[in-house]
């Protein structure tokens, strides 16, 4: 997509993050735009911002793990801005969990707001598209969705999910005038690296020997530490539009992944004892964490 000024953009999980950052630079390019999110309060501050760089912005709240909240969305903007020239499925969520402690709500949930988001989408806009024979779909996916991460689970499926299907909407659409782009995030600082841990569940002896208020502010320095190798939504979003300019399939905020990519195509055994390393690596950092706060994590577990 070569030119966003006077062109229509359609951006969920616009509130904050990626996706605010995404709305004020396109907003800074020109482009008018149809922002949607749960959270209305911060939803309507990105609108007041964007609207400053003199372009047209529309807001409406839009769970999109619900495809009647994202048809009438859809309906919304084309009534309000006419054909869709970006579509930009941002929204996600991540819940945590040990691998083999995730309740299926939780699947469920991550696997509605971060996977079947992009069906509604798709449902919901790509008719018009083909018919017009035009416009550009943007996915947000994740590192996690190429390789085995150490993020949850039901998080690192839906990211996987988004790939393939980028991949295959890549080769389908293509050749009919529609561009397709995935966008692969490393480590960008967000709230979704904030930790709830309102409803964590201890070790029982743990909660006992160190209280909850203590565990929490340990994994919430944990939290930090990863967060210091990150880099913010805005200067992230800044590469995601020199990828989608030039119609790139892979967008990526860390050149890296291409290696990690060609690493698990050309060297198959050094990419398997990565994935092993790379858990490894995990728990250690872990562990020495907990030390440095004087708890030997590992009699707990």
């Amino acid at each position: 997509m070569k030119e966003f000024k006077g062109k229509n953009c359609f951006l969920t999980g616009a509130a904050s993050g990626i996706g605010r950052s995404f709305a004020l630079a396109l907003a800074k390019r020109g482009m008018n735009l149809f922002i949607t999110d749960i959270n209305m309060e911060g939803l309507e501050k990105v609108k007041v911002e964007a609207e400053k760089r003199g372009v047209k912005v529309f807001a409406s709240k839009c769970d999109v793990s619900k495809y009647e909240d994202f048809e009438n969305s859809a309906n919304e903007f084309h009534e309000k801005l006419g054909e869709v020239d970006l579509l930009i499925n941002n929204a996600g969520i991540g819940i945590g969990g040990r691998i083999d402690d995730i309740i299926l709500e939780d699947w469920k949930k991550v696997i509605d707001t971060n996977l079947w988001s992009i069906i509604h989408s798709i449902k919901a806009f790509l008719p018009r598209m083909l018919k017009r024979g035009s416009g550009h779909i943007v996915s947000v996916a994740s590192g996690a969705g190429i390789i085995g991460s150490a993020e949850p689970l039901p998080y690192i499926a839906s990211k996987f999910a988004i790939v393939g299907l980028s991949e295959t909407f890549y080769g389908r659409l293509r050749n009919l005038g529609i561009n397709v782009s995935v966008v692969v995030p490393a480590i960008i600082i967000t709230n979704i690296w904030k930790p709830d841990t309102t409803n964590f569940e201890y070790p029982p002896k743990l909660l006992k020997d160190f209280g909850k208020e203590k565990l929490d502010e340990v994994y919430g320095t944990m939290t930090e530490e990863i967060l210091k190798a990150g880099i913010s939504p805005d200067l992230a979003v800044k590469r995601y539009i020199r990828g989608i300019k030039k119609d790139y399939l892979y967008v990526f905020d860390n050149q890296g992944y291409y290696q990690l990519l060609a690493m698990k195509g050309n060297e198959p055994r050094q990419f398997e004892n990565f994935l092993v390393e790379m858990q490894e690596n995990r728990i250690n950092g872990m562990r020495d964490h907990f030390h440095k706060h004087g708890i030997n994590i590992e009699d707990y577990m």
